[in-house]
């Protein structure tokens, strides 16, 4: 496990003890005995796997590192190991100059004792992530938060805001914690330690500063640099141990498709499939591993392997975490690593940079009622629509809807379908827990993200809030954690730093141009991928989670005993009658809507089983 942890007392004549670091350590599932460096009053601990903490001259570094340019600066410091070579790069270049440096996955730690100075970074995009608490004595920081649980004077005990916002998010968003008292740091920025006073910045932000390019030279550009990004990915280790996920999406078959022309060689695939015809995508998956000539391994997901599996998923994340994708990612990951890969290279990160979640082009219908003249949407069409009686399923009740979800701010109206809970939650959610929340805290999450943007469009600025919640929040927690979980390393073409700096400068109408998505990339990639793989619909790794829920009698059984008991009632998450509600909510409707939020619930009570009271699921 790639563990990273340490502590910083104020006082520079409190040493800190050994035994403390192998304490937090021993609060995370499968660390392993810790290797531990400690020097007066700061001490840093790694994973068994992790990088060894290393002093070079005076700074001490402490890292969880997947840099695709290691090989590079090695070269550029004469050193051969990974905390040493961040530890020279400081002495030359200082802290920003290191940063400047690191192309991939970090966290880092790195102690200066002549400034009495502790610098904590998170890599640009979230893949690795570090958690900190202020204590009385000073600092405790990890990699995981359960770890800092440990630490005399963090307060733990869990927040109710951050299960409020989950229930929303489906995880919990940056820089909260489901701990009271512990805080993520946020992608792109540093905690700076100075003689006990902390100071939180970025260091690097997406910026989309739109630039005049005609279509054909951006197509050029743009294939260019995702050629460049999945060698830079690849790096020079023997082929035969990296292989890619392959959903059939067009991400994942472009990354497939690179590497096989870059490495010559039939590149290992992995895909994972159903019996419900409706989540079962092998057969793009096929059509995208015979273009390319794949070794393709596939594998069928039932139920009851599903099931088998959720122990060690609840146990794997210890936030709660909703996004029941993880069940499929961590099979694949399975797969992929009984077939000997070491790792894989995955698409995440497409939609974000090239304009592909379906909302960006179905906010574009809602957009268009602005263009109607206030006079007429204020003085006519929405007092009329009020003074009608619902019109349920009918023609005035999906006007009312329309007119209802458009007249939202943007960022409300792109996640509107999404806060279940922001909505009926006052109705649902038990008094105790909304007494300690801020109701619209998750619709502040997403403004604050949209507003923050540097774009002057606003699909740039639904993108860059999907880089922030989408992608760092969740999607790249669900394949790392359940990456690290299989044994296997994984990496993403699509979000290599130079890669997302060149689409942040293409004009927002070659992302998505009236309603159709990806605009210039599937020109870009017209003469690449297979016609069918373009033409499909988006669908990922989707799992029949709500179909099982319904209908398999472990999953009903499992759902029953963790929300139906009279210990659920006792935690005091929902109202008594709320869950029966949802389920009968589920049984009715034939869409996966509700049954992904009794899902959403459901992995919120487990984890609460598994992490708070330490009892097995």
């Amino acid at each position: 496990m790639n563990l990273l942890g340490g502590v910083v007392h104020r006082e520079r004549d409190r040493p800190v003890a050994a035994a403390l670091l192998q304490a937090m350590a021993a609060r995370v599932p499968g660390a392993g005995t810790p290797l531990i460096l400690t020097s007066g009053n700061v001490g840093f601990f790694a994973g068994a796997s992790g990088k060894v903490p290393k002093r070079y001259d005076a700074a001490t570094a402490a890292a969880d590192l997947d840099l695709v340019n290691l090989p590079e600066l090695r070269a550029l410091t004469g050193l051969a190991g990974g905390c040493e070579v961040l530890a020279r790069l400081y002495e030359l270049e200082g802290w920003q100059g290191l940063l400047r440096h690191l192309r991939g996955a970090f966290a880092v730690a790195l102690w200066d004792p002549r400034q009495d100075t502790l610098w904590l970074g998170a890599d640009h995009f979230g893949i690795k992530q570090l958690y900190y608490a202020e204590t009385p004595n000073g600092l405790a920081f990890a990699s995981r938060p359960t770890a800092l649980l440990a630490v005399p004077g963090v307060e733990g005990g869990v927040d109710p805001q951050a299960i409020y916002d989950y229930l929303n998010l489906r995880a919990v968003a940056a820089p909260a914690s489901v701990w009271k008292g512990v805080r993520r740091l946020p992608p792109g920025h540093v905690l700076t330690v100075r003689r006990g006073a902390l100071t939180e910045a970025p260091y690097w932000d997406l910026e989309y500063p739109e630039r005049r390019i005609g279509l054909r030279e951006a197509m050029a550009a743009t294939s260019r640099h995702v050629e460049e990004a999945v060698a830079a990915t690849l790096g020079s280790g023997p082929t035969k141990e990296t292989g890619a996920f392959l959903s059939g999406g067009t991400d994942s078959s472009t990354v497939l498709g690179y590497m096989s022309r870059l490495t010559g060689e039939r590149v290992p695939a992995f895909s994972i499939g159903f019996d419900e015809e409706r989540f079962d995508e092998l057969h793009y998956a096929d059509v995208a591993a015979l273009h390319f000539n794949a070794s393709h391994e596939k594998h069928i997901v039932t139920p009851d392997e599903a099931l088998k599996t959720m122990p060690a998923l609840v146990e794997a994340y210890d936030e709660p975490f909703g996004n029941n994708s993880a069940i499929g990612t961590y099979l694949c990951a399975r797969l992929a690593k009984a077939c000997g890969v070491r790792r894989l290279l995955a698409g995440d990160g497409g939609d974000e940079i090239f304009g592909g979640n379906e909302r960006y082009a179905s906010d574009r219908i809602f957009a268009r009622y602005h263009r109607l003249p206030a006079a007429v949407r204020r003085g006519l069409l929405e007092p009329a629509l009020r003074a009608l009686p619902s019109g349920g399923a009918g023609l005035v009740g999906k006007a009312q809807r329309y007119v209802r979800r458009a007249s939202l701010p943007t960022a409300r109206r792109l996640y509107s379908y999404d806060f279940y809970l922001a909505s009926e939650g006052r109705d649902l959610l038990h008094p105790d827990l909304l007494a300690g929340c801020d109701l619209d805290s998750p619709w502040r999450i997403v403004e604050r993200h949209f507003d923050r943007a540097h774009a002057t469009s606003e699909l740039n600025r639904a993108m860059y809030m999907d880089m922030k919640l989408t992608l760092g929040d969740n999607d790249l927690v669900k394949v790392t954690r359940t990456a690290e979980l299989a044994g296997i390393g994984v990496r993403f073409p699509l979000l290599d730093r130079p890669l997302v700096e060149f689409t942040a400068t293409l004009p927002a109408d070659f992302k998505v141009r009236g309603l159709e998505k990806r605009y210039l990339f599937r020109r870009a990639f017209r003469s690449f991928l297979p016609p069918e793989i373009l033409a499909k619909r988006k669908h990922g790794f989707g799992i029949p989670t709500s179909d099982w829920l319904r209908r398999h009698r472990g999953f009903r059984d499992l759902a029953h005993d963790a929300l139906r008991s009279p210990w659920a009632a006792g935690l005091g998450y929902f109202r008594p009658a709320a869950l029966e509600r949802l389920f009968a909510l589920h049984e009715s409707d034939s869409t996966p809507y509700y049954g992904d939020q009794l899902w959403t619930v459901l992995m919120l009570h487990l984890w609460h089983r598994r992490h708070v009271e330490g009892r097995a699921i």
